[in-house]
């Protein structure tokens, strides 16, 4: 089980996606409605800062892995993310960091090990590269996406308090193939190829804390999944903190960036 989850946990690594740092929102006074709230965030050089905890388990087995993501904003969107796997047994060191702007996306750590001299790698340079800020397929920063999300609620109570802020927590689901239509990042995820036949209708289910200026806290999603004649449950809970924080994530000089050929081998 842990050979496969250590493998899992790469694969969320390289598939990335997003984070930021925080402050300001408190201050602000309450907007319309959580969409709105959300788009009033996106300015430039601005973010938000994400803990995510991924677990999978199965009956006699469970193992967690952990990520800080920041992301910041621009025009409108997500303009660039910062994400860091957090050691662990579970994930080899160094531990993996990922910077991803658009068209490119550098990494460190031991899944792309840099010659020496250098720090990062550039490993992916293609237009389709987006950052995103997402948790469980879910575009956390996509007013529309929100929108879209908060119509599936099926109920909502009086949450905890995150961030400094009481909060109320909003509950539902929803398919593969429904949170494909609404959310880019999943979109991204699946190469642009929608959801299909049992996979399509496979149920999300989904947890949106929202603070009393409507922005979203904490997010908690699951699903499942079969390999065979094993059932593995997935979950993913995410907390959000310091929207509006100034943020510059920058992009590593040439001088420090070693290219795809550069790569050395991962030690054995």
């Amino acid at each position: 089980m842990r050979r496969w989850v250590t493998t899992m946990a790469v694969g969320v690594s390289a598939a990335v996606v997003l984070t930021g740092l925080g402050g300001a929102a408190h201050a602000q006074a309450p907007l319309t409605g959580p969409a709105e709230a959300l788009r009033s965030q996106l300015a430039e050089n601005r973010g938000v800062t994400m803990s995510e905890v991924t677990t999978w388990w199965e009956v006699g087995d469970k193992v967690s892995y952990r990520k800080k993501i920041r992301a910041e904003f621009g025009k409108g969107m997500v303009t660039a993310t910062d994400i860091r796997d957090v050691p662990s047994t579970d994930v080899p060191e160094p531990a993996p960091r990922f910077l991803t702007f658009k068209g490119r996306r550098y990494c460190q750590g031991w899944i792309c090990p840099a010659p020496e001299g250098k720090t990062w790698v550039l490993s992916s340079e293609k237009e389709k590269i987006r950052p995103f800020l997402e948790s469980g397929g879910i575009d956390l920063a996509n007013p529309d996406t929100l929108r879209a999300v908060l119509a599936t609620a099926e109920a909502r109570h009086a949450g905890g308090v995150y961030d400094g802020t009481r909060t109320t927590v909003y509950r539902g689901t929803l398919t593969f193939g429904e949170l494909y239509k609404v959310s880019p990042a999943f979109r991204d995820q699946h190469g642009g190829k929608a959801p299909t036949g049992k996979y399509a209708k496979k149920e999300l289910s989904w947890r949106l804390w929202l603070g009393r200026d409507q922005l979203v806290r904490r997010v908690r999603t699951s699903w499942p999944e079969r390999l065979g004649q094993r059932l593995i449950t997935n979950l993913r809970d995410a907390r959000l903190t310091g929207w509006g924080a100034k943020t510059d994530i920058a992009v590593p000089s040439d001088d420090e960036t070693a290219g795809r050929d550069d790569w050395r081998d991962s030690p054995a």
